[in-house]
């Protein structure tokens, strides 16, 4: 996760952005001669992005993540992202002679304000693991939704250290006790398992990369919600069938039935 800086006045990044000061306003429009200027004599400012894929390619091996060649050419993580996964992708030749310059013998920069995710998305994960959800940690933090699933699915390296310590403090809320009986809360256990998460009691230090989960602690267990089971068994449909929909296995939906009381479908 990147912090957005806000570009300098005078600048064009700043006039797209909204400012209609004086400085910018110039910006514009030098930009807009230029443009037209490299219109009228076939400049293209689109080329081949695969200098630069190849430029990002060695500064990734020698151990730079995309976050950080973002930050030394003062480009967005969202260009260094679409380059890589877009090989047929133009580029713009600003953008690309700001990565060009980034030296493979300089040293990567640590974005200020930013922590290691690891014990971030561990919280969430063992958060999910005991049926809360995403939606409703963000209620509780103040940080939005899709922020919090791609922390909890791993998509970055480092958080924002006022969110990494905002999880902390509802994780040391929630970590105590299963989430409530919902079917929102089946969702999220299921999802947990899908992707073998771990839960609070796995973890010696949350906060160590190195650390191992405990194999004896086990993994979230899929389950289903009584309500799912119940109207497709209403359809007729028997144990295997229910528990193919539902992604469970049949012994599985068995047991939610006799728990509940639900009838058999047809064939069970």
């Amino acid at each position: 996760m990147t912090l957005r800086t806000i570009p300098d006045h005078g600048t064009y990044s700043r006039y797209i952005n909204g400012c209609r000061c004086e400085p910018c306003r110039g910006a514009g429009r030098s930009y807009k001669l230029r443009l037209g200027y490299d219109h009228s004599n076939g400049i293209r400012r689109l080329i081949d992005s695969t200098q630069v894929r190849v430029h990002i390619e060695q500064l990734t091996a020698k151990g730079w993540t995309q976050e950080q060649i973002a930050a030394a050419a003062g480009v967005n993580q969202a260009t260094v992202s679409l380059i890589m996964s877009r090989p047929e992708q133009r580029v713009r030749r600003s953008t690309a002679a700001a990565i060009l310059d980034v030296r493979l013998d300089q040293l990567a920069p640590v974005p200020r304000g930013l922590v290691d995710a690891t014990g971030t998305r561990r919280r969430l994960q063992a958060l999910m693991v005991l049926g809360h959800t995403i939606p409703e940690v963000a209620r509780l933090t103040g940080i939005g939704v899709s922020t919090l699933q791609q922390t909890a699915e791993g998509r970055w390296e480092r958080v924002k250290s006022v969110s990494a310590t905002k999880v902390a403090r509802v994780y040391r809320q929630l970590s105590t006790a299963p989430a409530p009986e919902s079917r929102q809360a089946e969702q999220a256990r299921n999802n947990a398992h899908a992707r073998g998460w771990h839960g609070p009691m796995a973890w010696e230090d949350i906060d160590d990369p190195a650390c191992v989960p405990d194999p004896g602690e086990p993994l979230a267990p899929r389950s289903v919600h009584p309500d799912d089971v119940a109207e497709l068994a209403a359809l007729g449909l028997d144990d295997h069938e229910i528990g193919r929909r539902l992604r469970v296995s049949p012994r599985t939906v068995l047991r939610a039935r006799t728990a509940h009381g639900i009838p058999a479908g047809a064939a069970a």
